[in-house]
């Protein structure tokens, strides 16, 4: 019991204890336990609200509830605040040199939780990844792949880099196939045998109409453009257009259309060579 009472140091009025330390870390925990729970709990039975907006609102509820509770947990046990300003300079000269990308990456979690560009569910694309928002924390994002890969992106490169969010608005999304065919083909009976071949697939909307476009004129080949509307697809984009492509490819067969390839003539000249008189 004296070691449990024993003071280490002080904090103006507020003697630090073994005892005082375990108080505050038991509270603490029990604190993070319940508040997590309570999240779960909410996030399972609040089914009939949007999950994206629910993620959103518990997240903030989360850390509200652990910030105010440790102020109660503290003041509790005894701890006077006003004894923490010298601390509160200290940690603020800490920030400014050592915890720059922590404080940048919590408050642009801040920021995507308040402005959402960005909520759980959404399929995104930034720098080079690609995949679906499984988590929104106050540090950073937790991104799922195709590959079943989670990736944990911090917060701020949202909030400072380019995101292609394919479902900001809706899940309806159009995807682009560009294909060349050859210029002995005929344009309009090519636009007919694409649209044919796209009609029927499985995943195209059909109260949206997907469309086939002359794009360009290439320097081998008359470039199109397959323009499909989709919404079954939306977060698996890759395996539409294989399925696009695989449709255009047979009926650009049956129908005897060409795609060239890139060709290269190579001329070689010979020159006699000047005759040297002796």
């Amino acid at each position: 019991m004296e070691i449990a009472n024993r003071t280490f140091f002080k904090m103006g009025a507020f003697e630090v204890s073994f005892f005082s330390l375990m108080y505050v870390f038991l509270f603490l925990m029990l604190l993070y336990f319940a508040s997590s729970g309570l999240r779960r709990v909410l996030l399972r039975r609040l089914t009939h609200f949007p999950r994206a907006t629910v993620e959103s609102v518990l997240t903030l509820f989360h850390y509200s509830v652990l910030a105010i509770g440790t102020v109660i947990i503290l003041q509790s046990a005894g701890l006077d605040f006003s004894a923490l300003a010298v601390l509160a300079g200290t940690v603020g000269i800490g920030i400014g040199f050592g915890l720059q990308n922590v404080t940048n990456n919590f408050i642009s979690g801040l920021i995507i939780l308040f402005e959402r560009p960005i909520k759980v569910g959404d399929r995104i694309e930034i720098t080079d990844i690609m995949g679906q928002v499984m988590r929104i924390g106050m540090r950073s994002t937790t991104v799922l792949t195709n590959d079943n890969v989670s990736i944990i992106i911090p917060n701020a490169e949202f909030v400072s880099g380019n995101v292609v969010n394919w479902n900001h608005t809706d899940d309806i999304v159009r995807l682009r196939i560009p294909i060349g065919v050859s210029y002995k083909a005929d344009p309009t009976c090519v636009i007919r045998t694409l649209e044919s071949a796209i009609k029927d697939l499985p995943g195209v909307l059909e109260h949206r109409k997907s469309d086939v476009i002359l794009d360009s004129f290439g320097d081998h080949s008359i470039n199109f453009l397959v323009r499909v509307w989709t919404q079954d697809f939306s977060q698996k984009p890759g395996l539409m257009k294989h399925q696009i492509n695989m449709a255009i490819w047979e009926a650009l067969k049956v129908a005897k259309i060409e795609i060239p390839f890139q060709q290269l003539d190579l001329h070689v000249r010979t020159e006699k060579q000047p005759t040297v008189s002796a």
